[in-house]
């Protein structure tokens, strides 16, 4: 059942919640200390997905660090290392 709302969007019932995907987009688990991964980055807007990931991961109680870095001499890679 629906209705028809301002804006020509729809308000609908009865309409089950997907279950949330898991994305593993960067291999952030697998790291350990002194390792890192590459992202050849397509814009700056991937650059800060990387960046804020690394934050999140860095958020978790499981005591490891990550630091993310532009590579040398280019504009759109980045290393991300894990520290601890």
């Amino acid at each position: 059942m629906s209705d028809q709302v301002e804006g020509g969007l729809e308000i609908l019932k009865g309409v089950p919640i997907p279950n949330r995907a898991e994305r593993r987009a960067y291999p952030f688990r697998e790291l350990e200390v002194d390792e890192c991964f590459i992202v050849e980055c397509d814009d700056m807007k991937h650059e800060s997905s990387v960046r804020s990931s690394a934050t999140r991961w860095n958020c978790n109680d499981e005591g490891r660090r990550y630091i993310v870095r532009r590579m040398p001499d280019t504009e759109q890679t980045v290393g991300v290392w894990r520290i601890s």
